[in-house]
């Protein structure tokens, strides 16, 4: 029998593992490696099967200010104890419209963590990124102490190896259902066979709710997102070899700058979260937006915005859309809290912004999992389940 159960190899559950196998004995990671080919995929997926996450230390809500920048500090000993490159800091920019108060929020959450930012007006924007049109009543907000972007793919591969370097055991397979014994738990496997453990962690992200791994009501909302890739070739590679991830508040959109994929091409990104994406509490529905390639109106809407803010991207004639999946909360925050007696506890809610915070997520997890004292500056009422 296992000691702690670890449901789930994202990026939050993976950074879990780690940290729970460098602290006990006894800690197995259950989650599957990326499928293949999407389209004869028949189990889970996961939203960080891609080369692109913003990671910044600016944010309006101080609580995702102050998770991102204790993980952006562990970063690089992450990279060399695992040997793994996952770590971009290439810096970031927002850019602000009239009645738009994001770039004073962040600023101030900056201010508050002793993170430098520049702000800048519209002639200076032009200015430092001659590639981008902006409005004359446009403004920015840069950070370069650290921000840019992370490879999600990868930090989970480095996570995955750091816990097993520690002793932990990597199951390489996704769980269907958690049920709680006289003695722990027993996770059933997609294949049939069982996991026994004293304790489960459940950060299976958009899965949790529609596989029912949570023993009580989350309050979940799952949502899928489309996202439009633009392969990046040519003069727009040399325009835009040095461009920062970016926040554009006209529409809410986050940018990517062009990043090697791993069928050796790059692409710029940009993706676009509200409430009026499709929604999904099935699993037979997740898993067909996993396999699809989004909304036709999203890749028309994005394609414009980006032609406009961006326009050496004319030049580029080969654009996609794909998709993956976010996991909202009531709160705007993850969940991390136990869900039954001391025998499972959950780490669920990105809220689509959980990568640039995903290690130390993963660390409060592993306390809670444990039962050890809180030790973060997020208030842990924050972080319960909603009751």
């Amino acid at each position: 029998m296992y000691r702690i159960a670890v449901v789930g190899r994202g990026l939050i559950g993976g950074a879990a593992a780690r940290h729970l196998a460098e602290g006990i004995d006894g800690v197995v990671c259950i989650g599957p490696d990326e499928p293949e080919n999407r389209a004869d995929h028949r189990g889970v997926f996961a939203s960080h099967y891609d080369e692109g996450r913003m990671t910044r230390h600016v944010d309006p809500m101080p609580e995702w200010a102050n998770t991102a920048g204790k993980s952006i500090e562990r970063y690089r000993e992450l990279e060399a104890r695992s040997g793994i490159n996952f770590y971009s800091p290439v810096g970031y920019l927002g850019l602000g419209v009239p009645g738009s108060q994001y770039n004073a929020f962040c600023a101030a959450t900056g201010e508050q963590n002793g993170v430098p930012v520049e702000r800048l007006n519209a002639a200076e924007i032009r200015s430092r990124y001659p590639y981008l049109s902006v409005q004359d009543d446009a403004d920015g907000l840069v950070e370069t102490n650290g921000a840019g972007y992370i490879s999600p793919r990868r930090m989970v591969e480095a996570q995955t190896r750091l816990a097993e370097k520690a002793g932990a055991t990597c199951i390489r397979q996704a769980a269907r259902k958690i049920y709680a014994t006289a003695n722990g738990v027993d996770i059933e496997l997609w294949d049939g066979s069982n996991v026994i453990a004293e304790k489960a962690l459940v950060a299976a992200g958009a899965f949790t709710a529609p596989l029912g791994l949570s023993p009580v009501n989350l309050g979940l909302t799952t949502y899928g997102r489309t996202v439009v890739l633009v392969q990046i070739e040519g003069e727009a590679s040399r325009v835009l070899q040095d461009m920062p991830t970016m926040i554009d508040t006209s529409i809410g959109a986050y940018i990517l700058p062009p990043i090697r994929y791993p069928d050796g091409k790059s692409y710029l990104k940009i993706g676009v979260g509200d409430t009026s994406d499709p929604q999904f509490a099935s699993l037979e529905g997740l898993q067909n937006w996993f396999k699809g390639e989004g909304l036709a109106a999203n890749r028309n809407d994005f394609t414009a915005r980006l032609k406009e803010l961006i326009p050496v991207l004319e030049t580029c004639p080969t654009w996609k859309t794909d998709t993956c999946a976010v996991t909202a909360t009531k709160s705007g925050l993850p969940i991390i809290d136990t869900v039954l007696d001391d025998k499972i506890a959950v780490a669920v809610g990105g809220c689509g912004k959980g990568a640039k915070g995903a290690d130390e997520w993963g660390r409060i997890a592993a306390g809670v999992v444990r039962g050890l004292p809180w030790s973060s500056e997020v208030q842990q009422s924050k972080l319960t389940r909603p009751q």
